[in-house]
């Protein structure tokens, strides 16, 4: 994939409908493979819409553009201390280590453009902004009962990367850090991490 090809961009405001059109496919296909990550709809309510929206304004909701066509090929959103992620981490974390990291949420590639290298240039992407915002992790999570999902962000994700333990060049994902169903819904969800700025004072890969 040719970094030229794609470009990771802050989203555009006029850009609302096609990035919850975008979500909304992701979710349509989720229920076809009966998947219950999200509800077809969801996205489309105004509650949703609003938060999709301020997260434009935020400038935390980015998209993956393919250059020649002008096309969005992928879009993500970056949160840093969202309740969500309180509920998700804390329990493992404590109340006092979970703002640590980048949040990476509603990352999706559209069909066309899968396994092309996206999503690893968006976490490529994110490890960068790690130490510029002052945290040392980068988590993501999706839902428990997408085994194929849990696999590949445990063993390829990140693509072809220079392994810090050994020097050699090889395909890598994040470490799973176990799951957590969340009290309110019973929705359980896995946990992944990468640690790219070692605390002060400790050692990481």
């Amino acid at each position: 994939m040719s970094q030229q090809e794609f470009l990771i961009r802050n989203t555009k405001p006029d850009e609302l409908e096609e990035y919850i059109n975008i979500l909304e496919r992701a979710a349509a296909w989720m229920e076809s493979q009966k998947l219950a990550q999200w509800i077809p709809g969801t996205f489309r309510l105004p509650e949703s819409r609003l938060h999709i929206s301020n997260a434009i304004a935020n400038l935390s909701s980015y998209v993956v553009e393919h250059t020649p066509t002008a096309t969005i090929a992928a879009i993500f959103a970056l949160n840093y201390e969202d309740p969500f992620d309180d509920m998700l981490w804390v329990p493992l974390l404590g109340p006092d280590h979970w703002k640590d990291a980048i949040y990476v949420h509603r990352l999706v590639v559209e069909k066309q453009f899968q396994g092309r290298g996206i999503v690893p240039q968006v976490l490529a992407f994110v490890e960068e902004l790690v130490p510029t915002k002052g945290k040392n992790y980068l988590r993501l999570d999706c839902r428990g009962n997408n085994p194929g999902l849990r696999k590949f962000y445990r063993e390829k994700c990140r693509g072809k990367v220079v392994d810090q333990r050994d020097g050699l060049e090889k395909v890598m994902g994040l470490e799973e850090r176990g799951t957590y169903r969340n009290p309110a819904t019973g929705i359980e969800y896995a946990r992944f991490e990468r640690l790219v700025v070692p605390p002060t004072g400790s050692q990481g890969v």
